[in-house]
């Protein structure tokens, strides 16, 4: 072996005149890409099918050049019962220019500060049907343009949302008695919004106002098309009615400990029908702390008051009935007052690779809950693997009650390059 150079203090000086290499073109752009493979139980849909096999690829982009950036993530997924679909979930346009900014294309835009429910996160859509192991993946963008202005700690938006994209929820397609109608047609231009925000102080938060088209259906009874199937005695739709909601969040901390609230008022506007949701104030509440072992408890209260209220049960006619009762129960409006709370606990192990957490929602009313245990290991920087399950449990008629067929348990492994 060679005896060691020694190094002057002079040569450790010197500038290091080797070239440095440029960035290159997947580095400007931003590029993330990943792979995801799993298995399902149950698909997220209201059909007669068990395993379902998925293969995924998700890719997004972030270029950015001075006062104007881009961004835009996409995904292709198939699976052995619903084939292949994709979806541009967001691809937008942003000019920055100090304290001004314009951002335009198909964005994700989240209101809200509390956990996991969010009154006022009105302007986004959800695939509730996607398998994915992150409920954040099942998010959807809408086009929209926004500008903002900031403020000091002060932000505020304002939005036009040219379009209408609905929250996709499970759906039978063949309900007992009746025949799907295809959705009511949705061209709503006139949607627009407004937030202002406060961030960086001892408590932070917001008011919003939102003025558009509900993304959350409505099932109304309309006539048998010609050439219904023998045995059917009405027409169901999934109907999309106009709303302004206000709300205002806020959170902060107190010692160890973090809260967070949030309230919105929905109030609908149209024809008043036995199917159509009903005006309603919704207040969400909570903390969340580290308790002993390094375990975090997150606990909220969830609290709903509906306006006008009308029991969808006492009605006469069997079939209005029940389709007015499906369509209260999807909504949470079977009852006059109804409270619920969440509960989740987490932990980490192995130097933050390994990750556990418990999740529950219930309503007290209607005594249904949805319950995600869910475990996911981080194997290298790369590759992740998740086992998860999601459990529904309640009566038929009650928001997961309905659903309690599509308990499942599920493996993914992602790989990111």
């Amino acid at each position: 072996m060679a005896a060691a150079v020694p190094v002057t203090a002079a040569a450790q000086s010197l500038p290091d005149t080797s070239p440095v290499a440029p960035p290159g073109v997947l580095d400007r752009l931003g590029l993330q890409t990943s792979f995801r493979a799993g298995a399902w139980t149950h698909d997220r849909d209201l059909t007669d099918e068990t395993l379902t096999v998925i293969g995924s690829l998700r890719a997004r982009v972030a270029p950015s050049a001075g006062a104007l950036d881009a961004f835009a993530e996409g995904y292709v997924q198939t699976d052995s019962v619903d084939g292949t679909n994709a979806d541009l979930v967001e691809g937008w346009l942003r000019l920055t220019s100090g304290d001004l900014g314009i951002k335009a294309g198909r964005q994700i835009i989240v209101w809200g500060r509390a956990d996991r429910l969010n009154p006022s996160d009105v302007l986004s859509s959800r695939e509730y049907t996607l398998l994915v192991a992150s409920d954040d993946e099942q998010r959807r963008g809408t086009i929209m343009v926004q500008a903002r202005l900031g403020i000091g700690a002060f932000t505020l938006d304002g939005y036009w949302l040219p379009e209408f994209r609905d929250n996709r929820f499970p759906l039978d397609p063949n309900p007992v008695g009746a025949v799907v109608i295809p959705d009511q047609r949705v061209d709503d231009k006139s949607q627009f919004a407004m937030k202002l925000d406060r961030s960086g102080g001892s408590i932070d938060w917001s008011l919003s106002w939102f003025h558009g088209t509900d993304r959350t259906r409505d099932f109304a009874a309309v006539p048998l098309p010609p050439n219904s199937p023998p045995g059917t005695f009405t027409g169901v739709q999934q109907r999309f009615p106009k709303v302004d909601v206000f709300a205002a969040d806020a959170a902060g901390s107190l010692a160890r400990i973090g809260w967070r609230a949030e309230i919105a008022y929905s109030r609908y506007r149209g024809i008043d029908t036995v199917f159509r949701k009903n005006d309603n104030l919704w207040l969400v509440a909570g903390f969340d702390a580290d308790v002993v072992g390094g375990w975090n408890l997150n606990l909220q209260y969830s609290l709903r008051r509906v306006f006008d209220f009308s029991d969808t049960r006492a009605i006469v006619n069997p079939i209005v009935r029940a389709v007015a009762s499906q369509s209260a129960a999807v909504n949470n409006q079977l009852d006059r007052t109804q409270h619920g709370m969440t509960a989740r606990v987490a932990h980490k192990w192995l130097q933050d690779t390994l990750d556990f957490e418990l999740a529950t929602i219930v309503y007290f009313q209607t005594a249904d809950a949805a319950i995600r245990p869910k475990l996911s290991y981080a194997i290298n920087d790369r590759l992740r693997i998740t086992a998860a399950a999601d459990i529904f449990v309640g009566p038929r008629l009650s928001y997961f009650g309905r659903v309690r067929d599509l308990s499942a348990g599920f493996l993914q492994l992602n790989y990111g390059f």
